[in-house]
């Protein structure tokens, strides 16, 4: 019953999104701001860090990115045009489900990789 309780507590109550979920979330944000998403490489799906997570909050995952490549869809300053493709390597991102619509993911945070 201990066990049970601890897998639970650590484990939080939600399952990762599958990676297809995750890449569609990610596509989409990108396309709002004008970018298209030419390459992505997923290395994993974690949980938020225990420290980080929000008692009843809506489920939160770090993805870790290998390497992702946007190509700019509008000139976005002076140095990225566009069709002028950016490759980022090792970011991460982090997801959060929507309250609302369990089925739906939204990217919350992004780290490593620095476009306008």
């Amino acid at each position: 019953m201990m066990i049970i309780f601890l897998i639970t507590v650590l484990g939080g109550c939600s399952v990762a999104p599958p990676e297809s979920t995750v890449e569609l979330a990610i596509t989409e944000y990108f396309e709002r701001n004008q970018y298209k998403v030419v390459k992505l490489e997923i290395e994993k799906i974690e949980g938020v860090p225990l420290f980080e997570k929000r008692y009843m909050g809506t489920p939160g995952y770090v993805v870790e990115v290998l390497s992702i490549t946007l190509e700019a869809q509008a000139d976005k300053s002076i140095d990225i045009k566009k069709g002028n493709q950016l490759t980022f390597s090792n970011a991460k991102i982090r997801v959060r489900q929507d309250p609302v619509n369990k089925t739906v993911w939204h990217v919350s945070i992004i780290s490593g990789i620095n476009v306008l």
